[in-house]
């Protein structure tokens, strides 16, 4: 990783970029549940930010960025890392945006939907 990417600590960045999934990785994750996360994007209208997504044993999840969002969508997977850094698990995260999500003037959150794979997930940000 360059250096760019690492804290002062030497730590990696939680601003770290990381390199997208290919097609054949997010077909291999089977069905999932996600949520829709919606906010400002980067050309300041308001859309989707990406989705948030939990794979069906609850041991994986992450959030996949929209094209148009990258800033606010970043910040989504920043805190992402943050909590899985602070101990909570990627059903522990999914379930707090489930039960709780932030539906302030920043950000809102649709109701959980499932998909057979992550690919279906990816090509619904991408036609959004």
């Amino acid at each position: 990783m360059p250096p760019s990417t690492r804290t002062p600590q030497g730590e990696v960045s939680p601003f770290a970029p990381i390199e997208a999934p290919s097609i054949l990785e997010l077909e291999a994750e089977r069905r999932v549940r996600y949520l829709l996360v919606s906010g400002r994007q980067d050309d300041g209208l308001w859309g989707p930010l990406g989705a948030m997504w939990l794979s069906s044993d609850g041991a994986r999840g992450g959030f996949l960025i929209h094209p148009w969002a990258v800033d606010n969508g970043s910040e989504m997977v920043r805190s992402y890392r943050s909590a899985l850094a602070r101990g909570f698990t990627p059903s522990d995260v999914f379930e707090y945006w489930v039960r709780e999500p932030w539906t302030g003037a920043n950000v809102t959150v649709d109701d959980e939907r499932s998909a057979e794979t992550l690919t279906l997930v990816n090509e619904l940000l991408n036609v959004l």
